[in-house]
């Protein structure tokens, strides 16, 4: 499922705490600069092996959401806080030597959503 962060709060998605076995996954990108689908199908592929190998049933609700570099803040102060999250992807696309996304003083940008993300999930982002 793709989404636009418009309706991601509002469409029943997130409305209720996951039951044990089902988890909510949200894949995030910033200004499609990546196609989350090789992402989802990943998680997909791993969901099945564990479901056959261990005999452990997990069902996955994954949401991919796309969103606006000048979003970032609304995001973080607004979007992310009210959805329903147990586990987040967030993918970059960059061309950057290095992302200080987890540095202490890194506040600015990517840094802002990814601490938004660990925060919604109670650590469970990458």
């Amino acid at each position: 499922m793709e989404e636009n962060f418009e309706n991601a709060a509002e469409d029943g998605f997130n409305a209720k705490p996951g039951k044990e076995g089902h988890k909510r996954v949200h894949l995030f990108n910033c200004d499609k600069t990546y196609n989350l689908d090789s992402v989802e199908k990943l998680f997909r592929e791993v969901n099945d092996d564990i479901r056959k190998k261990l005999s452990f049933d997990i069902q996955l609700s994954i949401r991919k959401n796309y969103f606006a570099l000048s979003k970032i803040s609304e995001m973080c102060e607004t979007t992310i806080p009210q959805l329903q999250i147990d586990f987040a992807v967030f993918v970059v696309h960059a061309h950057e030597s290095r992302l200080s996304i987890n540095e202490d003083n890194a506040g600015i940008g990517y840094a802002k959503i990814y601490r938004a993300l660990l925060q919604a999930t109670g650590k469970s982002a990458v």
